[in-house]
């Protein structure tokens, strides 16, 4: 990563959460915030702002610690649970739209500030829904609006749960309920995720013609080869994951960060962005492209008649 990142010059690093593993920080002073973050990418290529999520390990502790970390560090950038950030390269505009999906749909166990033996007692469940009806109100009022105002040239909406999967947690019904409908509606980009520790990309029909590029991103550390939710998804649609399925799907070994693991590096052009995958090495092993933003034509609501049919 290193590497990568002084040999393009990166501007800035998107982090899709789980920041924090097991359970995230007990307060901003937590040490691992230097052991696991600050002492891990302190190559002078990487001190750069990181626009940081929340993951669902990151909730099992104190997140609002990683939000009052930002005022402690260089680097680290997360300055509320949800926000935008509007950057431009080269007379291009992107608008970052950071969300957090745990506050949106609900974790994936129902702890908070557990220790790590409370944490691995715990059963796991697919979301269940918001804890906090009200902030998730809020939340999908704010990024309606957010996407409705932006006129930038690229929109990307960042969130650790992915909408579209076929790895071993697979699809996040809740965003395929509720936010995949705003991604089709304001002809936003792509979508950017985390949570499964693989490389994903799919694409899917927006509006008038427009296509919507879906990004996972969670093999920093290590790599799952599971294709548990893979029978869902048609070659149309599954244009790429990675570590294929010669690999154990799960093991001690891959949770110590020994197996392939990746990462990608995006480039953003006047006309189109080129996204390249590597794996740990820094091996390429996939390239894809997002053409800028069609602006939508008409942003009013979709009829409701049949909510949930996937284009």
């Amino acid at each position: 990563m290193a590497w990568i990142a002084e040999e393009k010059d990166v501007q800035m690093v998107l982090n899709m959460g789980d920041n924090i593993y097991f359970t995230g920080p007990t307060d901003e002073f937590d040490p691992r915030f230097e052991t696991r973050f600050e002492a891990v990418y302190d190559s002078p290529s990487l001190q750069i702002p990181w626009l940081t999520i929340a993951g669902n390990h990151d909730h099992f502790g104190n997140v609002t610690a990683e939000v009052e970390y930002t005022k402690h560090s260089d680097k680290w950038y997360f300055p509320a649970l949800f926000y935008k950030k509007t950057v431009e390269f080269n007379g291009t505009h992107i608008d970052f739209v950071m969300i957090d999906t745990i506050e949106l749909c609900g974790n994936t166990k129902d702890i908070q500030n557990a220790g790590f033996v409370d944490m691995l007692r715990n059963e796991s469940h697919d979301p269940k829904g918001p804890v906090n009806l009200t902030a998730a109100e809020e939340q999908w009022t704010w990024l309606e609006r957010s996407l409705e105002e932006s006129s930038a040239e690229y929109v990307i909406v960042s969130g650790h749960y992915p909408v579209h999967s076929m790895s071993s947690h697979g699809p996040t019904e809740c965003l395929r309920q509720r936010l995949d409908p705003l991604l089709k509606r304001f002809n936003v980009n792509a979508y950017f995720s985390g949570h499964d520790h693989t490389l994903q990309h799919f694409v899917y029909d927006g509006k008038d013609d427009h296509k919507i590029h879906y990004v996972v991103s969670g093999a920093a550390s290590r790599a799952d080869s599971s294709t548990k939710h893979i029978k869902g998804f048609s070659t149309e649609n599954l244009k790429f994951h990675y570590p294929d399925k010669s690999w154990i799907s799960w093991s001690p070994v891959s949770q110590l960060g020994f197996r392939k693991g990746g990462l990608i590096y995006a480039e953003f052009g006047h006309e189109t962005a080129r996204l390249d995958f590597f794996d740990k090495s820094g091996k390429p092993v996939y390239t894809m492209e997002i053409p800028t933003r069609k602006l939508p034509a008409d942003t009013s609501k979709p009829s409701t008649a049949n909510p949930f049919i996937e284009i």
